[in-house]
C-alpha cells in the first residue's frame, strides 16, 4: 500500500511539475499584451463562476472602506488573474529582466535592519504581485525563506516550490518547527510572512479596520525568541508590467521584547491596515477576512 502511494505520489509531482514547465513556457513566449488578455480573459470566468468569492471581495473591501461595487470586485479578481500569469512566465525572467520591471521605495530600511546581524522577518499582504517582490529580493542576493501552505493546487504545489527554490527562495511549509526558522534568521536570511494568510493555527484577536478578527501573532514571537527586527512591504502594481516595492522598519532589532503584546501587534497588524487601505484595489483576499471573528 505505501509502495503503491509513493509511485502515485511521485506520479501526481511528476504531472504537475510538466504542466508547470509548459504553461510557464507558453505564458514567458506570449508579448506582454496577450500575456494581459489572457489573465483578463481568465478573470471574467473565475469572476462569472465564483459567486461566494465575488461576495467575498466584495464584503472585505467594504469593510476596509473603500469601493465594493461590481467594478472594484471584478478589479480585484483581474489583478490576481495577471498575478498568476505572470508567475509563471516570470519563472523563466533573468534576474536582469526582473528588477527592470520594478522600482523599489526604502529599499535602504530592508538594508539597515540586516546590519543588526540577527536576520530579518519580513511581512506582507496578499497586495498587488507579492510573488514577484519575493523574486526582485533574491535577484538581489537577499536569502529569502517563505512560509507558504498549498500554492496554487495541490498538483502544481510542488512545481511551484521547485520554480521557487530554483530563484534561491526557500519554501517553507507552516507546520515547520520554529526553529527552523530560527537558523535561518540566525544566518542573516530574510523570513517572509504573509499575515493576512488562513494557514496558521492560534493568533491574537486585534482589530482590523475597527472590527474584530484573530490574526497570527508569529512575527511577534519569532522576532522576541530571534532578535530581528521587523520590516513590513508590498508590491503594488503600477501598470503594464511595472511595480514599485515599499518596505519600511516597523519594529527595530530587540523592540518587540520590550513591548506589550498589544503595541507590537499594534505595529504588525497597523502597518498592514495602511498597506490595504492605500491598496485595496489590490487586496487579493477570496475568502471573508474577518470570517474569524470572535
Amino acid at each position: 500500500m505505501g509502495m503503491c502511494e509513493s509511485i502515485l505520489g511521485q506520479t501526481v509531482e511528476r504531472i504537475g511539475t510538466l504542466i508547470f514547465r509548459l504553461t510557464a513556457t507558453v505564458a514567458n513566449a506570449l508579448p506582454g499584451p496577450a500575456r494581459r488578455a489572457l489573465a483578463d480573459a481568465s478573470a471574467l470566468v473565475f469572476y462569472a463562476s465564483s459567486p461566494a468569492k465575488r461576495s467575498s471581495v466584495r464584503e472585505n473591501l467594504s469593510n476596509a472602506g473603500s469601493p465594493a461595487g461590481q467594478r472594484a470586485v471584478l478589479g480585484v479578481f483581474r489583478h490576481h488573474a495577471r498575478n498568476i500569469v505572470e508567475m509563471f512566465a516570470s519563472s523563466r525572467w533573468s534576474d536582469e529582466r526582473i528588477r527592470r520591471h520594478i522600482e523599489i521605495d526604502g529599499g535602504e530600511a530592508l538594508d539597515e535592519a540586516l546590519k543588526a546581524g540577527a536576520g530579518v522577518i519580513l511581512v506582507t499582504g496578499h497586495i498587488g504581485n507579492w510573488e514577484l517582490g519575493a523574486l526582485y529580493l533574491a535577484s538581489l542576493g537577499h536569502r529569502l525563506h517563505v512560509v507558504a501552505g498549498v500554492q496554487m493546487n495541490t498538483l502544481l504545489t510542488g512545481a511551484v516550490k521547485d520554480a521557487k527554490e530554483a530563484r534561491g527562495i526557500e519554501v517553507v511549509n507552516p507546520s515547520t518547527p520554529y526553529r527552523r526558522l530560527l537558523r535561518a534568521l540566525g544566518s542573516g536570511g530574510v523570513v517572509a510572512l504573509l499575515v493576512d494568510g488562513d494557514v496558521y493555527t492560534g493568533g491574537e484577536e486585534i482589530l482590523f479596520f475597527g472590527k474584530p478578527v484573530k490574526a497570527p501573532d508569529g512575527p511577534v514571537r519569532l522576532s522576541r525568541a530571534s532578535g530581528a527586527p521587523i520590516v513590513a512591504g508590498y508590491c503594488r502594481r503600477l501598470g503594464k508590467e511595472r511595480y514599485r516595492i515599499h518596505l519600511e522598519t516597523i519594529l527595530g532589532a530587540h523592540e518587540a521584547a520590550s513591548l506589550p503584546d498589544d503595541q507590537a501587534l499594534g505595529r504588525v497588524y497597523g502597518a498592514l491596515e495602511r498597506f490595504v487601505s492605500d491598496n485595496a484595489d489590490q487586496w487579493c483576499i477570496f475568502r471573508p477576512f474577518w470570517e474569524r471573528a470572535t
